[in-house]
């Protein structure tokens, strides 16, 4: 054993996933690598077996993660004493904020999924709890799953293209987003015969 190199029953999963999501965010998913992850954690790769079931196991840690710390997100960036409208905005912001603020884990966790990556489904209800609440208070329950769905489809259309670098022609792509989300729920309201009251953020 190299002098100073930890114990392995000192590391924790806590640690495991934290040299992960390092790794994640400098190098890419590519570079998740369990002899790379132990090394940045000074331990030999099969000392990580006890926390982790493997490449896909991390993989799917690091998903997990990623998809509670962006319905937490959601959460911080949503006023308690808002409107649905106002809540629809917030939510639409932290979505974007938690994408640009952990890209390469935000992609993991929204991204393609194969059956080997998939997690426990409390995790995507954490992640998308705080918009069908939001939802809930514009449109019944009958449709809610499909209101909620089809903003979350919009916003992350316009997360998806910022983070490729693809608005290439001016304009004010976020600006245009919440002007969308606006008529969203204005049309939304109309079906119900209520009035929202719109709030367009740049």
């Amino acid at each position: 054993m190299v002098l100073g190199m930890p114990h392995p029953s000192r590391i924790t999963r806590e640690a495991v996933i934290a040299a992960a999501r390092a790794l994640l965010e400098e190098e890419g998913p590519e570079a998740l690598a369990m002899r790379e992850v132990a090394r940045r954690l000074g331990v030999r790769a099969p000392s990580l077996y006890g926390y982790v079931d493997g490449r896909d196991g991390l993989i799917r840690l690091l998903i997990a993660r990623g998809l509670d710390e962006l319905g937490e997100a959601l959460v911080a960036a949503t006023p308690a004493d808002a409107s649905a409208v106002d809540r629809v905005h917030a939510i639409a912001d932290g979505y974007i904020d938690f994408a640009f603020r952990c890209p390469r884990l935000f992609s993991l966790a929204l991204g393609p999924c194969p059956d080997e990556h998939v997690v426990a489904a409390v995790h995507g209800e954490t992640a998308s709890a705080p918009l069908m609440e939001a939802v809930a208070l514009l449109t019944g329950e009958e449709t809610r799953l499909n209101v909620a769905q089809s903003l979350w489809s919009l916003v992350h259309g316009y997360v998806t293209l910022e983070l490729a670098g693809q608005f290439r022609l001016g304009g004010t792509p976020r600006a245009a987003l919440h002007e969308m989300i606006a008529l969203y729920c204005d049309a939304l309201g109309d079906e119900r015969g209520e009035t929202t009251a719109n709030t367009v953020n740049s």
